[in-house]
């Protein structure tokens, strides 16, 4: 399978995970410790409690904007070792047709563990400075 294929097919079932708000198969992809690195921070998660409370947080944000899909395209992704993928895609919060928030872009580290990829370090080109990353700074689109 391709990284491209790989990432995507991750980003899209970590989404449904999100927008279903089911933090079980959320956590199951995530390394912990994760390192988020922000354009104003460089953040770490490393309980699960405070991943779960993070996982709420942001569902609780997506839901008071209205945010009904949550769509992650990858522009490209590479080996960087049979374990190891690096790639960049941009994360798109619709309410309906329409963009909810701007778009970003994110280049995430995945790491393959007993046979389980799992994110290990996410680094997104919004400004939030602490976890959870709740985009309050981020005006909606009109």
């Amino acid at each position: 399978m391709l990284a491209t294929e790989i990432l995507q097919t991750f980003l899209d079932d970590i989404g449904a995970a999100v927008m279903a708000e089911r933090f079980e198969e959320y956590s199951d992809a995530v390394r912990l410790p994760l390192n988020i690195l922000t354009s104003s921070a460089n953040l770490y998660v490393v309980t699960n409690r405070d991943l779960q409370d993070g996982f709420d947080d942001f569902t609780d944000m997506i839901q008071s904007r209205g945010i009904t899909r949550l769509i992650r395209v990858v522009m490209d992704a590479w080996f960087e070792s049979p374990d190891q993928i690096v790639g960049i895609y941009e994360t798109n919060l619709m309410k309906g047709e329409e963009h909810a928030l701007p778009r970003f872009y994110s280049k995430m580290w995945l790491g393959r563990f007993d046979g389980v990829w799992q994110t290990t370090k996410i680094h997104n080109t919004i400004n939030d400075s602490r976890w959870p990353i709740l985009m309050t700074n981020i005006q909606p689109v009109q």
